[in-house]
């Protein structure tokens, strides 16, 4: 089962969510430069969205993240990986239909990786 991705956003990201969008009727300037602006605007405030595949192990993410930083713009980017989602107070999101908690994308405690939180490791 894949339990880790990588938040974040990058300029392949960015171009593609710009080439959804047309510009508008009362645009003065060429289309390439509406694409242009509005990739850089994306790029700079977009959101973060999962920009890598799901995988087994951070550190397959991590990897994924060195190489992404060589490779292209990038921004912002988070390992996560699936679990149990948290209201503002730290209480488990419960979902109204099933009565279950309400399960996704969460960030990555990276504390954890060195062996079970409070164990005993001698």
């Amino acid at each position: 089962m894949s339990a880790f991705c990588v938040y974040g956003m990058t300029d392949a990201i960015a171009k593609l969510s710009a080439s959804k969008k047309s510009p508008p009727l009362a645009w003065e300037g060429s289309t390439e430069e509406f694409y242009e602006e509005y990739q850089e605007r994306i790029y700079k405030a977009g959101p973060h969205r999962q920009v890598s595949p799901a995988y087994d192990a951070p550190q397959f993410c991590r990897d994924w993240i060195e190489l992404a930083q060589r490779t292209m713009k990038t921004r912002g980017l988070k390992i996560m990986c699936h679990g149990q989602k948290t209201d503002r107070h730290g209480s488990p999101r419960i979902d109204r239909k099933t009565k279950l908690p309400v399960t996704g994308w969460i960030p990555y405690e990276q504390e954890a990786e060195n062996g079970f939180i409070g164990s005993d490791n001698r």
